[in-house]
């Protein structure tokens, strides 16, 4: 696969670096996406939804997601490191399977004064194997995730980016919603996403509950 000697390179490099997370992980916003942790959870947007992901040691962890029927899914693993975090993860659904590597970076670690807001720009590169007769695609995406505490309970979160890819592919999508922290271990997430590829469109509002152990 194409991929496979981008992920074994940028690997070393980052292998180079310092491990040592700036910030233990439980003093990290609960919607961080550089959190390392372990937490099941459920959701419903349209179709019963379930996900969890294990922390393996505090710089590793493993992630999944799977809807009722199995139709739509998502497994990976990241692997963190001082100012951000490396993704390497599949998702599928009946049209199209797609491999990504990319990395989430914070702001604020890098010393940019985003004000009230967290945010965390995201890049990476990604291998579309389409189905059904749909053509394979190899393309990069950028985006960014923010995080705006209200209070101690109450978060805006919201998300967009896009990808080019070859085949004349391309996507974007984009979220907004809110989330709620009933104590430091449940928590709660209402979301508005939508997303577009050559394939097909998706408009979904979703709830979702997360316990962390």
């Amino acid at each position: 696969m194409k991929l496979i000697p981008t992920y074994i390179a940028i690997t070393a490099l980052l292998s180079s670096m310092s491990v040592y997370a700036a910030e233990t992980q439980t003093e990290k916003h609960l919607d961080d996406p550089t959190r390392i942790m372990t937490k099941m959870g459920a959701g419903y947007d349209g179709e019963l939804t379930i996900n969890g992901s294990i922390g393996l040691d505090e710089t590793r962890m493993l992630r999944g997601q799977i809807n009722a029927d199995a139709s739509e899914w998502q497994l990976g693993g990241s692997w963190l490191f001082e100012k951000g975090i490396l993704n390497a993860y599949l998702n599928g659904h009946e049209e199209r399977t797609t491999y990504n590597l990319g990395t989430y970076v914070s702001l604020s670690l890098m010393g940019v004064d985003t004000g009230k807001w967290m945010v965390f720009p995201m890049a990476g590169v990604s291998f579309v194997d389409g189905k059904k007769d749909n053509d394979n695609s190899t393309g990069a995406y950028l985006g960014a995730f923010a995080i705006r505490p209200i209070d101690a309970q109450w978060s805006v979160v919201t998300y967009a980016g896009g990808s080019i890819g070859s085949n004349d592919y391309s996507s974007y999508w984009l979220g907004a919603g809110a989330s709620y922290k009933f104590t430091p271990k449940h928590s709660i997430r209402l979301m508005g996403s939508y997303s577009e590829d050559n394939y097909r469109t998706d408009n979904k509002l979703s709830i979702s509950y997360s316990y962390e152990l």
